[in-house]
């Protein structure tokens, strides 16, 4: 199948591509089921600038290749570089939450609250198994040993993702010694990192849109030769280099209608953190349960 030499540069570039293949006739034509799922990219430029290739290609009703095929069709290396056309397109011309909003209230999910339910759980399950299926066990491995090792662990996540940093940060200190979440602006957060040393670890939650003072937090961190562990998305602007720490890359949007994917890693981790630390992990939580047994913070 022929290529496309020159890729498109912007939004209006897939448009115009989209109307001339729809005019072409004969062979060397993209075929009618890829040029619906072109058009289905191009009606929702939000979601496609977010979503996962697989909840792409289930919304058009086709396999995950088929889009990849597509990104290549149209003279990029897959669908990652075609995608960036449309994160780009986001970034520069639409207020990133209301537009997803819109979209989500105006995609059709069958009537009423059982058709909501039924299709919400079927696209989380898709993602959930998408992501499972596209990590590395090493990675989690590394990650764990990153998580055991350091002296002190500062987990950071800023809006959105403070749910999850606030989880993760909760839980590993039910079982393990010298974790503090991180919350402070400005200022505080500066004399926050500036207690973090090379023995110990940043854990870095973020999703796109990414919120700046983070991602320069993790740059002044990652200058100062501290670990970093980034638990964030494919491609992400504050991805580990070799040398620099761990990247645990999860490629799932990240808001108010998705967030299965990104909680079930964290899960993974915590739970292989555990299992490394074994009786020790226990001793740790059941001090912690006599501690607030004595203070009568619990309602049983």
């Amino acid at each position: 199948m022929a290529r496309y030499e020159m890729k498109a540069n912007s939004i209006n570039d897939l448009r115009v591509i989209l109307e001339n293949e729809r005019k072409a006739k004969g062979r060397g034509r993209i075929g009618d089921k890829t040029l619906k799922v072109l058009a289905d990219l191009l009606s929702r430029p939000g979601i496609a600038a977010v979503d996962s290739i697989s909840s792409l290609a289930a919304y058009s009703g086709v396999d995950p290749s088929t889009l990849t095929r597509l990104g290549k069709r149209l003279g990029f290396s897959g669908f990652g570089e075609l995608q960036d056309v449309f994160r780009q397109h986001v970034a520069r011309t639409q207020p990133f939450y209301s537009r997803r909003i819109q979209e989500r209230i105006e995609e059709p999910l069958g009537d009423g609250a059982e058709g909501l339910l039924q299709q919400h759980a079927r696209t989380e399950c898709q993602r959930l198994v998408a992501a499972m299926e596209s990590m590395d066990p090493q990675t989690i491995e590394q990650a764990a040993d990153l998580l055991v090792a350091a002296r002190h662990v500062y987990v950071l996540g800023m809006r959105a993702t403070y749910a999850l940093s606030y989880f993760m940060g909760s839980y590993l200190g039910t079982f393990r010694q010298n974790v503090n979440i991180l919350s402070g602006p400005g200022v505080a957060l500066g004399a926050e990192i500036s207690r973090i040393t090379t023995e110990d670890l940043l854990v870095a939650v973020s999703f796109r849109p990414y919120t700046k003072l983070l991602v320069k937090a993790v740059e002044v961190v990652k200058e100062s030769g501290i670990p970093v562990l980034a638990i964030t998305d494919a491609g992400s602007v504050f991805s580990t280099e070799p040398g620099q720490g761990v990247t645990v890359a999860i490629d799932q949007p990240y808001y108010f209608d998705s967030a299965t994917a990104q909680f079930f890693m964290i899960q993974t981790l915590l739970l292989a953190v555990a299992r490394r630390l074994g009786p020790g992990a226990v001793d740790i939580a059941r001090r912690r349960e006599q501690i607030f047994r004595a203070l009568d913070i619990d309602v049983p």
